[in-house]
């Protein structure tokens, strides 16, 4: 760490009555990158010295205030566009739920004409059963006639 140390000797209340201005205290320019003033009160003398950060240690908080600062973005985007999100995915969903109906429609209509037509198939089936038992009858009462 980088010091730089300023003493400053406050006036008594002796020495005030004598001169009516006060000792001025020059306090120098915190270092470029950070730093912090420590001020200490000795008796009748001020301390206030002013530390730097080392450069390894500035790099390292200025990349952790980038980063909370990254997150916070996203946290802040997640929390805006998350309800826009969800809306434009219901919306979607209900899209795709009307266009349902149509395609139900459709097949409801093509199972009721299959079912009409396995209908027809079944009695054109039985009018063929009923044919062939009647010849068979026949066939059974001329074979008993000329036997």
């Amino acid at each position: 760490m980088q010091h730089t140390s300023i003493v400053t000797t406050t006036q008594s209340s002796q020495r005030a009555s004598d001169n009516d201005t006060p000792e001025p205290i020059v306090i120098r320019q915190i270092p470029r990158g950070g730093g912090q003033l420590i001020v200490e009160r000795r008796g009748d003398q001020t301390v206030i010295t002013s530390a730097a950060l080392p450069p390894d240690v500035w790099r390292m908080v200025h990349s952790v205030e980038q980063t909370a600062f990254g997150l916070m973005g996203l946290l802040a985007a997640i929390v805006i566009l998350g309800p826009f999100a969800r809306m434009w995915a219901r919306r979607t969903e209900r899209r795709a739920e009307m266009a349902l109906p149509a395609e139900l429609q459709t097949l409801h209509r093509q199972m009721e004409q299959l079912q009409q037509s396995v209908d027809t198939l079944s009695i054109e089936m039985e009018r063929i059963s009923e044919s062939q038992r009647f010849q068979s009858k026949l066939l059974y009462e001329q074979g008993r006639v000329s036997g």
